[in-house]
C-alpha cells in the first residue's frame, strides 16, 4: 500500500510540531535546572565565607 505525497507531507508536519514542542519543553526544563543549580551554588558560596569569617573571628579574639 502506497502512500501518497500528501499523506505523507502531513505525517511529517505532524511529526515537525511534536519534536519542536519537546524541544521547547527540553529548553525550559534546561534553563530551570541552570537557574537552581545558580542559586544552590551562590548558597554554598555563601555558606563557605561565613565559615571563613567565624574561623576569622575567632582567631582575631583568641589573639587578643
Amino acid at each position: 500500500m502506497a502512500l501518497d505525497n500528501a499523506t505523507v507531507l502531513e505525517n511529517l508536519r505532524q511529526q515537525k510540531a511534536e519534536i519542536e514542542q519537546q524541544i521547547d519543553g527540553g529548553r525550559e526544563m534546561y534553563l530551570k535546572i541552570v537557574g537552581a543549580i545558580d542559586v544552590l551554588e551562590q548558597i554554598e558560596a555563601s555558606k563557605e565565607q561565613e565559615v571563613v569569617a567565624e574561623a576569622e573571628a575567632e582567631t582575631e579574639v583568641g589573639v587578643e
